[in-house]
């Protein structure tokens, strides 16, 4: 199955199917992020293989400015380390990848509506943060997709450095590796395995159909009209 096609099959379940097919592996809560990671808005909901970046509280002070040239000089600096994992999202490297960032929950606003708008160009997935977001009204008027742990206006600019890129990290209780499948919707954040995936689908695929089946019979006792989520058995 290439990487594609199991995005896809994966899109097409719920990620209670997901993480009932995680149980049945007997993974259970393996995946399962904090309850505390919550997305922006409601509706948000994407897919995608782990590009995972770590953040650690900075060890130095911000320099006390005097000029907006000095200030600007001094956020430049500081910036182009925290966000050094901007780089390898650019040039359609960011397709199907979801940023995982690991900030140990400190309140820090790495995701905001310019970092937001320009990776939304570079085709990313989604972001999940156990961190900050801020700028939370410009992110959601431009549909940024993103989950945080924290809600915030501070910058990251004195606060935290780049601690790593594309390592094992452990982000709102659950370790993250490179390439991972990163799940998300209004429920929260499942993360699968990556080298797991193909078994959680076999299981997931029955457990949604089997689901599916049983609701269709409950929407007929109930007098409901059929809906999308009954598949191919509201058509019955």
């Amino acid at each position: 199955m290439t990487d594609n096609e199991l995005l896809e099959r994966i899109r097409a379940r719920r990620l209670a199917d997901l993480s009932d097919g995680m149980d049945a592996l007997g993974l259970v809560n393996a995946g399962t992020m904090d309850s505390s990671m919550r997305p922006i808005r409601p509706g948000i909901k994407f897919v995608g293989f782990a590009y995972t970046i770590k953040l650690i509280p900075a060890q130095k002070s911000a320099k006390q400015c005097s000029t907006i040239e000095e200030y600007v000089k001094e956020l430049d600096t500081w910036c182009s380390d925290t966000y050094s994992f901007v780089g390898g999202l650019k040039n359609g490297k960011a397709k199907n990848k979801v940023v995982v960032i690991d900030m140990g929950g400190y309140p820090g606003g790495v995701w905001g509506s310019e970092i937001g708008a320009a990776m939304m160009k570079e085709g990313l997935e989604g972001v999940v943060i156990d961190g900050g977001c801020r700028d939370s009204e410009e992110c959601n008027l431009e549909g940024v997709k993103a989950f945080c742990t924290k809600r915030t206006f501070n910058h990251v600019y004195g606060r935290v450095v780049n601690g790593g890129i594309n390592i094992p990290i452990r982000c709102a209780g659950v370790t993250v590796n490179p390439g991972d499948i990163i799940c998300a919707d209004e429920d929260g954040v499942l993360v699968i395995p990556r080298n797991r995936a193909e078994e959680v689908l076999k299981f997931a695929d029955f457990i949604h159909a089997d689901d599916q089946k049983k609701r269709a019979q409950h929407y007929k006792d109930l007098g409901l009209k059929p809906d999308k989520s009954l598949g191919e058995f509201g058509r019955s």
